[in-house]
C-alpha cells in the first residue's frame, strides 16, 4: 500500500533549547531551573550530565540547518530559551539572545524549513523558580511580558507559535512525582500550577491576537490515552479519573472553555481546588487554540487497585524495570502484559496516537493538528562505518505514520509530523544515555552522524509518503 500525504504536509523534527543549545553561560543567557537543578542535584541525573554543552547547537546552528535542508525537512519545531531572551525572568530583553534567534529563523526560512516555535519548554528562569515558579502569579505576568518581547522580535519570521510544551508532564513531575524541579510532593501546589499554566496559555493567546499577530497560536500537549486495565467498572472509573487529571485538564479549557467536571469535583472534595474567579474563566470562553500539537509516546492502563502512592521513572534502559505511578485510593498505571516495550519500558502502541488524533478532532472538527513529538529512545553506539543501523526507529515511525495517514483519510486535519528528535540530546534525568535522534551526536567531538533512519526519513519527506 502507498501511504501518500496531502500536499504541503510538514515533515520535520523537534528539539528544545535546553536540550541542544549548550552555551548556558554565553551570549548573556541567564540560569534556568534545570541549570540549577543539575548543579545542586547531580546524583539525580544519569552520569551527572548537564546541559552546559548539550549539542553545541548555539555555535553549530548553521551546520544543523544545513542538515535539515539536505535531509528533506520542511519543518522544525524548536523552543526559545526564556533565560536567553530575559536572563532574570523579568527586566530588559537580551539583545544578543534576540539576534541569535533572528539569525536562526532567517536561515531556516531560507532553507525552506518552517519554524514552529515554543515559548516555554521547561527552562524557567531560575530567579522566577526561586520566587515560587508557576505557583506565583508574578510568573504569569513575567511570561506574558516575555511572550510580548518574542512576538515583537520574531513576529515577522514565525508563523506557528506554541505557548507551552507538555504542561501536564512538567506539573506532574515537578509537584507530584518530584522527579523534576522543583522536586516537590505537593498536590495543592500541583493543582495550582496546573491551573496557572492553562491561564498563562490563555493570556498569551489573547495577547498575540491583541497585538495583531498574523500567525497561529497553539500548544504542545503530551497525552497518554488512558484505558481501563480490565473490563471491570472500577477500572473504568479509575481510567476516567486518571484521564481527567492527566489529559483533559490540560486541553478541555483551551478547546471547550471549561475544566473537566471529574477533576474539578475531585480537587474540591480534597480541598485542592484553587480560586477560579470568573474573570479568569472568561479568558477560556470560545476556545484559545488555533491549532493543537500532540506529543505521543505511549499509553496508560489504569487500575483501581491503588493501595499505595508510589512514583518511579525508568532511567536504566532495562525494559524489565517498570515505571510506577499510583495515587492511593484513586488509580495506578499498570503494565500491559501483551504489550511491546522500548528499553525504557514505554509501550509501543501506535493505535494510541490515532485515538488522540480522533479525540482532538471530536473536540473541534476541522481543528488543525500537528504531531509535535513522536519517537523512540534507545542506547546506541556508532557502527564501524560511522552510522547507526536503527531499523527499530524506522519501524516505530512507520507504524505511527500509518495511523496518522488513516486519521487524515477519515477527515482529520493532521498537517504535519515532527519526529523527536533531530539529534541525540540532553534527555533530562536520563542525561545523554537515551538517544532519540536522526543524527548521532559523538559526545567527545560533537560531530553529527546520520543514522539509517535519517536517510529513510529524508526519502519519505521528499516523496511525501512511503510504501
Amino acid at each position: 500500500m502507498r501511504y501518500g500525504f496531502p500536499d504541503g504536509f510538514t515533515w520535520g523534527t523537534a528539539t528544545a533549547a535546553l536540550q541542544v543549545e549548550g552555551a548556558t553561560r554565553e551570549g548573556g543567557r541567564g540560569d534556568s531551573q534545570w541549570d540549577a537543578f543539575c548543579r545542586e542535584h547531580p546524583d539525580r541525573v544519569w552520569e551527572r550530565a548537564t546541559p552546559e554543552v548539550a549539542c553545541d547547537h548555539y555555535h553549530r546552528w548553521e551546520q544543523d540547518v544545513a542538515l535539515m535542508r539536505d535531509f528533506g525537512h520542511t519543518g522544525y519545531r524548536l523552543s526559545i530559551a526564556w533565560p536567553r531572551i530575559v536572563p532574570n525572568g523579568t527586566g530588559p530583553a537580551n539583545q544578543d539572545g534576540i539576534a541569535f534567534y533572528r539569525r536562526l529563523f532567517d536561515a531556516l526560512r531560507h532553507a525552506g524549513v518552517e519554524p514552529n516555535v515554543t515559548l516555554y519548554h521547561w527552562d524557567l528562569p531560575q530567579p522566577l523558580a526561586a520566587a515560587g515558579g508557576w505557583e506565583n502569579p508574578a510568573t504569569l505576568d513575567a511570561f506574558e511580558r516575555y511572550a510580548r518581547t518574542c512576538f515583537e522580535a520574531f513576529g515577522d519570521q514565525v508563523r506557528l507559535w506554541a505557548t507551552l510544551n507538555e504542561p501536564s508532564w512538567s506539573t506532574l513531575n515537578g509537584y507530584v512525582t518530584a522527579l523534576h524541579p522543583p522536586l516537590r510532593h505537593d498536590y495543592r501546589a500541583a493543582v495550582r500550577v496546573a491551573y496557572n499554566m492553562m491561564l498563562a496559555h490563555a493570556r498569551v493567546g489573547r495577547l498575540y491576537r491583541a497585538m495583531g499577530g498574523t500567525g497561529q497560536v497553539g500548544i504542545a500537549q503530551n497525552m497518554c490515552p488512558v484505558y481501563p486495565a480490565t473490563d471491570s467498572a472500577r477500572d473504568a472509573e479509575a481510567a476516567r479519573v486518571a484521564d481527567a487529571v492527566y489529559n483533559r485538564w490540560f486541553i478541555e479549557p483551551l478547546l471547550l472553555g471549561t475544566f473537566p467536571t471529574e477533576a474539578v469535583d475531585l480537587y474540591r472534595r480534597h480541598g485542592l481546588l484553587p480560586d477560579m474567579p470568573s474573570r479568569d474563566l472568561a479568558l477560556f470562553e470560545g476556545g484559545s487554540l488555533d491549532w493543537v500539537g500532540v506529543n505521543y509516546y505511549f499509553p496508560h492502563y489504569a487500575s483501581a487497585d491503588a493501595t499505595e502512592t508510589r512514583f518511579g521513572l525508568n532511567t536504566s534502559g532495562n525494559k524489565e524495570e517498570d515505571c510506577h505511578f499510583s495515587i492511593k485510593g484513586l488509580f495506578k498505571f499498570v503494565r500491559n502484559p501483551k504489550g511491546r516495550y522500548t528499553d525504557w519500558a514505554w509501550e509501543i502502541y501506535p493505535q494510541g496516537l490515532y485515538d488522540l488524533l480522533a479525540r482532538m478532532h471530536a473536540y473541534r472538527p476541522g481543528l488543525p493538528i500537528y504531531v509535535t513529538e513522536n519517537g523512540i529512545g534507545a542506547r546506541e553506539v556508532l557502527d564501524a562505518d560511522g552510522s547507526v543501523d536503527d531499523a527499530y526507529r524506522i519501524a516505530f515511525v512507520r507504524e505511527h505514520l500509518q495511523v496518522a495517514h488513516r486519521a487524515i483519510a477519515e477527515g482529520m486535519d493532521v498537517r504535519g509530523y515532527y519526529m523527536w528528535s533531530l539529534m541525540d540530546n540532553f534527555s533530562w534525568v536520563n542525561g545523554y544515555k537515551k538517544r532519540y535522534g536522526l543524527f548521532f551526536i559523538d559526545r567527545q567531538t560533537l560531530a553529527r552522524h546520520p543514522k539509517r533512519s535519517a536517510h529513510w526519513y529524508r526519502d519519505l519527506a521528499r516523496a511525501n509518503g512511503f510504501d
